[in-house]
């Protein structure tokens, strides 16, 4: 009950962490290609609002809770795969980033970083391999519950380049939101390339 309690402010600190990083307020996405931080570049077939921080943009349609796009051009070697912490001697083990990973190691290991967060019951189907401009990468799909039991349902593609990992995650809740927009957000996620 304590571990519980403790993860779901953990949890809760993150998306005020997010949401302070983003510097209040958004900016809108609208249609076409746009800039997803760094390098990397994504095409969208609707507005979105747009936050953005140092390392990573995060985009929603209609607020964090109902949808969000996480776009991180640059996960580091050795890296939390959501960013932040750092792989050390004495925190060996983790959701870290390590260059030439196989797909299905990938895969687990941004499973991890969700679980890490305070997420349950996540399971991923239909990991296959894609193509990011010139760049080989991967794409699947994956089901979670946050702590108070809500279910989502999410996509994600990754690719590596020559700094190190880009990744984009989609979440959105099982009912409604995510049925509603995942096969134009797939679209989306098919279009991400470094320029």
């Amino acid at each position: 009950m304590i571990v519980r309690r403790l993860r779901t402010l953990a949890l809760i600190a993150l998306m005020l962490t997010l949401a302070a990083c983003a510097g209040g307020g958004g900016r809108l996405v609208k249609p076409g290609p746009n800039p997803a931080g760094g390098k990397l570049m994504i095409d969208s077939e609707m507005e979105w609002t747009r936050m953005s921080a140092s390392r990573y943009q995060l985009w929603t349609m209609d607020g964090e809770l109902l949808n969000r796009l996480y776009l991180i051009p640059r996960v580091r070697e050795r890296e939390f795969i959501f960013l932040g912490q750092r792989q050390t001697r004495r925190r060996p083990d983790g959701a870290f980033y390590q260059r030439g990973l196989r797909a299905d190691e990938l895969r687990d290991l941004i499973l991890d970083g969700l679980r890490a967060s305070g997420t349950a019951d996540v399971e991923a189907t239909n990991l296959r391999p894609a193509r990011f401009g010139n760049r080989d990468g991967l794409r699947f799909e994956f089901s979670l519950a946050n702590p108070e039991g809500l279910r989502y349902r999410g996509m994600a593609a990754a690719f590596e380049h020559e700094k190190g990992l880009a990744l984009a995650i989609f979440l959105a809740p099982a009912e409604h939101y995510y049925p509603r927009d995942a096969e134009k957000v797939s679209k989306m996620l098919d279009t991400l390339r470094m320029r």
